[in-house]
């Protein structure tokens, strides 16, 4: 019978199905092909693209290659499954990656590193460089928002200290504080859609990092609407229609203008910082951003309900339902070549592409060819 990856994930609701699921080596290989290439194998060089490729011996034949070693037949070019992936060049075992992508989406907020690596039985400092790796696959950087966009500005940062000794701990208006300005951009829901969300690390609340923050993520075609900041208002004009509510004034809904649900996602950050990481860093803000980004959009229409208001009003609401962890993982496998990150020389990373790769449009596959030998 021939190995089906999809019927395999469908069955993994619990943690004990997961750690059947991903019980071995074997098996969390054939798994990770069947995403990474859900139209045959493919070799991940990007002025390459071809579908013709062979298997090479592995140590199972005789042999000195790994397992789920192919060449090429284009251009030469040996990969595997995680070639050009967050994954290149591991040393841990696919499973344990399978095992600690699944755990990460299973959390409602995400897991830390320390407790991470108590699951996945390798070190912290592992951990910490496998979770950014994870990360990377869930970063969305090239679709950009469109329709009713909501933005509004959050400090990420610990409590003000007064500390008059520190130049770090002066900066800011108000008291002396170590907080550092991010940018969350919110796409409404439309019809049976969830919405994206956007969230970038900034040096500053400036218009110019406001604007150009904005035109990365948002369509010019776009409404937006946000709060009365001076930044902001400024970066509005480049779009064709932005509304603002005044929150010094106690206005927080006029109409369809509000940026509710801006605030709800500072809210999620604020709460996933405090519950979960505690502390990051700004310089690698953006891997846990995308994360909390990515979670914002994981859910699926099932329906509306009636609600009652506060004034006693009946509306309908809509309702939505999560996707299923092991869902998540063939979408997020499925984008991973191109998106690369190094480890640097004191033991960090250094990430070098966000994006996947995009293919030359004339690579197209050929019939009968997808796993050829």
């Amino acid at each position: 019978m021939a190995f089906n990856a999809v019927e395999h994930m469908k069955g993994i609701r619990t943690q004990e199905e997961m750690v059947r699921a991903f019980a071995d080596e074997a098996t969390c290989r054939r798994l990770l092909e069947a995403f990474v290439w859900p139209n045959g194998r493919r070799c991940p060089k990007a002025d390459c693209g071809s579908f013709r490729s062979f298997a090479l011996a592995d140590r199972a034949m005789g042999k000195t290659k790994r397992p789920g070693l192919y060449q090429c037949c284009r251009c030469g070019h040996q990969f595997t499954a995680t070639s050009g992936t967050p994954l290149h060049a591991t040393k841990l075992p696919i499973k344990t990656w399978m095992t600690a992508l699944w755990l990460t989406l299973q959390a409602d907020k995400g897991v830390s590193s320390v407790r991470l690596s108590e699951s996945l039985g390798i070190s912290q400092k592992a951990t910490w460089r496998v979770e950014h790796a994870l990360r990377l696959l869930m970063a969305d950087h090239e679709t950009k928002l469109d329709g009713i966009v909501e933005a509004d500005d959050v400090r990420i940062g610990g409590k003000p200290r007064k500390d008059p000794s520190n130049p770090d701990a002066r900066r800011g208006m108000q008291g002396h504080s170590t907080k550092w300005p991010a940018l969350s951009v919110v796409q409404r829901p439309e019809d049976e859609s969830p919405g994206v969300a956007r969230l970038t690390p900034l040096d500053g609340l400036g218009a110019a990092e406001v604007t150009a923050a904005l035109a990365a993520a948002v369509e010019p075609s776009a409404h937006l609407m946000s709060d009365t900041h001076g930044s902001l208002g400024k970066a509005g004009a480049s779009y064709v229609a932005h509304d603002t509510v005044s929150h010094s004034d106690k206005e927080f809904v006029r109409g369809i203008v509000h940026s509710n649900s801006a605030e709800a996602l500072n809210d999620r950050v604020r709460r996933t910082v405090a519950g979960v990481f505690h502390f990051f860093s700004q310089e690698h803000a953006q891997g846990y951003f995308d994360e909390i980004a990515f979670r914002w959009s994981q859910r699926v229409y099932i329906g509306t309900a009636s609600r009652k208001t506060c004034k006693g009003r009946v509306r309908a609401v809509k309702q939505w339902d999560r996707i299923p962890p092991a869902q998540q993982m063939v979408t997020l496998f499925g984008r991973a070549v191109g998106r690369r990150l190094r480890r640097t020389v004191r033991g960090g990373i250094d990430v070098i592409s966000r994006a996947s790769v995009v293919y030359a449009p004339d690579q197209a596959q050929l019939p009968g060819t997808a796993f050829g030998s």
